[in-house]
């Protein structure tokens, strides 16, 4: 008789055929479980990967050689531009990359509107598409670093991310003359910054072509427009009449990116690691949730500093470097932090950061130091006292011995200590 997982073999029990399936279920079940918890965990990149390109460093889950990445979505160029070797993402320059942040700040073309005496007409030079990527791209435009900003006297933008958000916005700069300007001031007479939405991977920059410099061409012949880093700008008069902005950045100013690993919604899912792709590889490291769309990043724990996505990639800080401690204490560095102490008779203050004079341990050696003079005193007192009884009793001992006290001794043991009588001079 053959035996299987249904029974037996050519016999049918109907009423043992729901538990077979029920256990077939719990074999599969059985199955998919212990093939996550094997599931091949991520592949630590070649020690031989380059991790340089140019003056910027290229940190994993980046990388700029094929299999030096997390992934493909993290793979960057390493381009040759006027003899100096700089990373690029698509058309894109790199400028850096922090792991702790998770951003990476890059170059964005500015657009711009001018007015053609030549032609008499407006025309774009720039680029127009403004920054593409795709659901899966890593990288999101940062909704809190990053302005629309535009500069002008009669300048109206649109800035939209149609197949993403939906998000559409303007940008609106105005001014009669150059003397409604001021320098340094963003806050429509010239120059107008707006906010971006989160989950923005890409968008679009065109302008109004009803609301153009043809009028003003002669103190404010360009209008331009461009998603920037907020931090790196600051407006001047003379971006408005002169191709000072354009010229200052050679058409690209700064941007920053949030990128994350974005294959779960958030550090619960990843941290299930169902599909051994969890990233947070350091032993010291921690997972934190994207700010910015789904995802998480890595981080080292507090104490520790380096790289989260590699095993061991998180380094003890020896803090007693920066001498954090009171210049006038001790500094210990212990796994994860530090310990500040003071010298005999002050005490730490962690809220001052201060070495302060311990008054209890003041009183308490003061009082001790009393007590123990006591003790000396009154030992050397009961010696003194022995001493001297030491000394009288020898006194008494030779009076009795020239006085005849021994012979009177001895006639007491020899009579057996029958009484007798003791005279004594009158």
């Amino acid at each position: 008789m053959l035996l299987s997982p249904l029974g037996v073999l050519g016999k049918a029990d109907p009423e043992a055929e729901p538990n077979n399936m029920q256990m077939l279920f719990q074999l599969g079940l059985g199955f998919v479980l212990l093939a996550a918890q094997y599931a091949p965990g991520i592949a630590a990149p070649s020690s031989q990967c380059r991790r340089q390109c140019g003056n910027v460093e290229i940190p994993y889950p980046f990388g700029i050689v094929p299999g030096c990445s997390l992934t493909q979505a993290f793979d960057l160029s390493c381009e040759v531009q006027d003899g100096i070797p700089k990373p690029f993402r698509g058309a894109f320059e790199v400028l850096d990359i922090s792991l702790a942040k998770g951003t990476a700040g890059v170059l964005n073309y500015i657009l711009g509107y001018c007015y053609n005496t030549s032609t008499g007409s407006m025309e774009y030079f720039g680029q127009s598409g403004g920054f593409s990527g795709d659901p899966s791209s890593p990288c999101r435009l940062s909704d809190t670093q990053n302005r629309f900003t535009v500069i002008g006297c009669s300048a109206l933008a649109l800035i939209s991310d149609y197949d993403g958000t939906g998000y559409q916005g303007l940008g609106v700069a105005t001014c009669r003359n150059l003397s409604d300007l001021v320098d340094g001031s963003c806050s429509g007479m010239g120059c107008s910054q707006t906010t971006i939405p989160k989950r923005m991977y890409y968008y679009d920059t065109t302008f109004s072509p009803s609301v153009n410099t043809s009028q003003i061409w002669e103190f404010n012949r360009c209008s331009y427009a461009v998603l920037m880093e907020a931090a790196a700008f600051e407006f001047s008069t003379m971006y408005v009449n002169t191709n000072k902005f354009n010229d200052t950045y050679n058409g690209r100013v700064p941007m920053i990116l949030d990128w994350a690993i974005r294959d779960v919604k958030s550090c619960d899912a990843a941290k299930q690691n169902t599909t051994g792709t969890y990233a947070c590889l350091s032993a010291n490291s921690k997972c934190v949730d994207s700010t910015n769309d789904h995802g998480y990043t890595c981080n080292c724990t507090n104490g520790y500093e380096g790289n989260p996505y590699l095993q061991d990639g998180c380094k003890d800080v020896n803090e007693c470097n920066r001498n954090p401690c009171p210049s006038d204490g001790f500094c210990r560095n212990i796994a994860g932090k530090y310990r500040c102490s003071c010298r005999l008779g002050k005490k730490y203050v962690t809220e001052s950061n201060t070495c302060n004079s311990n008054i209890g341990f003041i009183i308490g050696v003061t009082m001790g130091l009393f007590g123990l003079m006591v003790i000396v005193m009154i030992t050397i007192f009961w010696g003194q006292m022995i001493i001297q009884k030491s000394k009288l009793n020898k006194v008494k001992e030779e009076y009795f011995r020239k006085h005849g006290g021994v012979l009177l001794f001895d006639k007491m043991k020899s009579e057996k200590g029958l009484a007798f009588n003791v005279f004594s001079e009158a």
